[in-house]
């Protein structure tokens, strides 16, 4: 008997949990009548998000680049850009 009237409770508490969050966050956004978005519909959120890809390829790259300073023979320094160029870990 507890197991079903916790499950029973436990189903209401998460509809009304999403309910109150389908009204909180819209999930469609506004358009007029022509069926456009309206002017007032901005994207702040999205613009306050990091650039992920930018971050990512720095941290893949920066050991490497940091290495190639270490390096003083002439002929491993060149050997180490070719293989960082042919690998794409140089812009």
């Amino acid at each position: 008997m507890k197991i079903v009237f916790s499950f029973i409770a436990g189903v209401v508490a998460c509809t009304l949990l999403l309910y109150g969050v389908r009204m909180v966050i819209p999930a469609q956004a506004a358009t007029d009548e022509s069926g456009l978005t309206s002017e007032n519909n901005t994207n702040t959120l999205t613009k306050l998000l990091p650039d992920i890809e930018t971050i990512y390829h720095d941290a893949l790259t920066m050991p490497f680049i940091k290495a190639q300073s270490k390096i003083y023979d002439k002929d491993i320094a060149e050997y180490y850009q070719a293989l960082m160029d042919k690998t794409g870990l140089t812009q």
